[in-house]
């Protein structure tokens, strides 16, 4: 039987929400693969050329150290630099409208971030923090709606576009994997964003799916 475990993450270190903890939990499952939410060319910047990192990319590093495991990057839907800029841009001007909307909008950033600092990986793995995410997903829609410009909409429905393909993609080269190598325990670390959507995913895989993988969650 293949049992994949998922954790959902954040890829920067904050508060309880470090690579330490994450080992922990890495340590306990055990795994013999590693599927890592990656870009091939971020996987090379990391492991090769060693110019940049993550949460995750710090566990796995320090967990490479005593054991002998596969670890890939799956999350490999091409993006391009401008997509990501726009994003960015479109974030700050949501973020910073003199508006109550907006007030909320940042309050709600502020507090995932303290709940994810205090509680770390039980909160990120969490129905809670599933809610606050739709929370600010509905203010940034308002935000949006107020500000009332076509550009923006665009991008913005552009980025649920991109999202989508790129989760479908995590779990195609994940049970594309699997139905080459034998194993019996992997883990799938990805971003806690993803959370309420890979899970639906999943379910509908189980489903369809000839191969059977045994998915589990951390809470």
């Amino acid at each position: 039987m293949y049992n994949i475990s998922v954790i959902f993450t954040r890829h920067q270190e904050i508060g309880n929400c470090n690579s330490l903890e994450l080992l922990k939990i890495v340590e306990n499952i055990s795994p013999e693969i590693i599927f890592e939410e990656l870009q091939y060319s971020v996987f090379n910047e990391i492991y090769k050329e060693k110019s940049r990192t993550t949460l995750e990319t710090n566990t796995i590093k320090e967990y490479l150290q005593s054991h002998s495991i596969k670890h890939i990057p799956v999350d490999t839907y091409n993006l391009s630099k401008s997509h990501e800029e726009e994003c960015y841009n479109m974030l700050n001007k949501i973020s910073s409208q003199a508006s109550l909307e907006s007030f909320q909008y940042r309050g709600k950033i502020d507090n995932l971030s303290y709940l994810e600092s205090h509680y770390g990986f039980n909160f990120l793995n969490s129905d809670q923090n599933d809610k606050i995410l739709e929370e600010i997903d509905l203010l940034k829609e308002c935000i949006l709606n107020s500000i009332n410009d076509e550009k923006l909409f665009r991008i913005a429905r552009f980025e649920k576009e991109i999202v989508n393909k790129r989760e479908n993609r995590i779990l195609d080269n994940i049970y594309n994997f699997s139905k080459e190598y034998v194993y019996k325990r992997a883990l799938l670390f990805i971003g806690s964003a993803h959370r309420k959507t890979i899970i639906k995913k999943i379910e509908t895989r189980r489903k369809q799916e000839k191969l059977m993988i045994n998915w589990s969650l951390l809470l």
